[in-house]
């Protein structure tokens, strides 16, 4: 009998061991993979995308300043780089214009100009009001679109409006975004002003290097519908 005991305690003892073993050759677990909504938060924050805010009727696009409008004046504010003025413009922007206009259709927005009519030299934009700021790296507190801007005699005068004009937009390629002065084919523009007043020489407006950020840099713009 203490034969059959010792050799089952024997067997037991095997048994734990082996059981031991096999628990202690596990392979490590893998990291776990990405979680869902930190992929999305990076892809959301891609410079051209454009990113709606229904809820407060806000569009947030980015682009890259281009400090050569230091120093020279011009009417174009904020162009799609690789529209036909992205290499005339204070604000190179990395959304088309096309995705611009639509984001601002989804943020609630009521285009002024859906047609093909255009306005001409000394004639205003009309359309829903638009308040544009903006930020960058380093400048959390928005800016105003008028303090960005200085012109020989001070500030500009800033009244933006939802013009629309999408089809004129896309029919001459200018890819325009934000006009200074009233435009028959910028999304957005300065009803102060009439069109070619900036151009004309009649108005000048540079970006101001006391405000705005150095050559090159990335600004994120906010258009928000009144």
């Amino acid at each position: 009998m203490k034969k059959k005991s010792l050799l089952a305690l024997l067997m037991m003892l095997l048994m734990v061991f082996s059981l031991a073993a096999c628990g202690g050759s596990s392979e490590p677990a893998e990291e776990p993979a990405s979680e869902p909504a930190e992929e999305a938060a990076e892809e959301a924050a891609a410079p051209e995308d454009v990113v709606v805010d229904a809820e407060n009727k806000s569009v947030t696009i980015t682009a890259q300043l281009n400090g050569t409008f230091f120093d020279q004046s011009t009417m174009h504010y904020c162009v799609w780089k690789d529209g036909g003025m992205g290499d005339k413009c204070m604000l190179a922007a990395y959304c088309s214009a096309e995705d611009f206009y639509n984001g601002m259709i989804e943020a609630g927005g009521e285009p002024w100009n859906t047609t093909t009519d255009k306005i001409a030299d000394g004639e205003c934009t009309d359309g829903q009001k638009v308040e544009v700021t903006l930020t960058w790296d380093g400048q959390d507190t928005p800016v105003a679109l008028a303090d960005s801007i200085k012109t020989a005699d001070g500030k500009l005068d800033v009244d933006m409006r939802f013009s629309g004009n999408l089809q004129n937009n896309l029919d001459c390629g200018s890819g325009c975004i934000a006009c200074l002065n009233s435009c028959w084919a910028g999304v957005t523009s300065n009803a102060s002003y009439g069109f070619n007043a900036i151009d004309s020489g009649e108005v000048s407006a540079f970006l101001d290097d006391s405000v705005m950020p150095a050559d090159g840099t990335d600004v994120h713009l906010t258009f928000t519908l009144k």
